[in-house]
């Protein structure tokens, strides 16, 4: 019995994952949900992040399949008033992001072509937010660029005690908030608010953020 659930369960499950990207702006086979950011001539959706065969483990995401640049240099946030320790570079949680968000790479750019065992560029780049090679233009409102400092800080050590009475404590539960929203168990990164399977928050938040509770989740206010 268990062997026919585990099955049934594998089967389900790209469907599931397909389901929640494929009316959103992350389906960039479709000029109807992704209107100024798609591809002419592309059918697969998870493609442009995920492969089945040959996928890029060093940054920890599934099977992903976009070509990244880890040796990219960002402009880290900065302010007199933070408290944490911040690392240097952004880690896991925000790298898959920026490799498509910081517009130094095509979105089209793969790893491992559909039906082929090898990098290159899939489908030819078509809306107002791509430039020509299929890069994240820097008119798009989804471009960050490699200057983070007009953004959230990422790469953050969350440790509510360097900053007592305006962060919520760990509860040492990922399952729980602000455990929960942490890349790696540790770090504030682009993953702790986004989730880019899922639209349904709009701007791919991890959950409604109305009266600003998702921010309220770590920040004391």
């Amino acid at each position: 019995m268990r062997k026919y659930t585990i099955t049934i369960f594998l089967l389900i499950l790209p469907i599931l994952i397909w389901a929640g990207v494929d009316q959103t702006p992350h389906n960039f086979t479709s000029s109807t949900y992704s209107k100024n950011a798609y591809f002419v001539g592309t059918r697969q959706v998870c493609v442009f992040c995920h492969t089945h065969h040959n996928g890029n483990q060093t940054l920890g995401a599934a099977l992903w399949n976009h070509e990244t640049n880890e040796t990219q240099t960002y402009t880290m946030y900065s302010s007199n008033t933070m408290d944490m320790t911040q690392s240097a570079q952004p880690h896991k949680g925000s790298l898959v992001c920026l490799s498509c968000h910081d517009g130094t790479i095509a979105i089209n750019s793969l790893n491992n072509l559909p039906g082929q065992e090898q990098a290159g560029l899939y489908g030819s780049p078509g809306g107002s937010n791509l430039d020509g090679s299929g890069r994240l233009a820097a008119s798009s409102h989804a471009f960050v660029g490699t200057d983070l400092t007009d953004d959230h800080p990422v790469g953050i050590t969350y440790d509510a005690s360097q900053d007592i009475g305006n962060f919520q404590a760990k509860t040492g539960n990922s399952a729980s908030y602000p455990d929960r929203l942490l890349s790696e168990g540790l770090y504030v990164e682009c993953s702790s608010c986004h989730n880019p399977h899922d639209n349904t928050f709009s701007n791919f938040l991890v959950e409604d953020n109305s009266g600003s509770q998702l921010c309220l989740r770590c920040h004391i206010k």
